[in-house]
């Protein structure tokens, strides 16, 4: 299971088991859902970070350049 996968039936059993009612679980368990895949679109992936790595790469040759010009 991935860290965004989130069994709402095993958290509705969890949270019967701790002593409250299923329609309650029911709803927390779909709550907790929403919440953990929520921020999902706010992380960066390894294709961002390579982007911003390549723009930094791009940003010093260029500095670089520009102050070998001055020379």
């Amino acid at each position: 299971m991935s860290a965004t996968d989130f069994d709402t039936l095993e958290a509705v059993r969890d949270l019967e088991a701790a002593g409250i009612e299923r329609p309650q679980a029911e709803v927390l368990a779909r709550t907790m859902r929403k919440a953990s895949v929520s921020g999902l679109g706010h992380l960066a992936t390894k294709a961002d970070l390579y982007q911003v790595a390549l723009g930094i790469v791009i940003a010093n040759a260029a500095i670089t350049f520009g102050l070998l010009k001055l020379l």
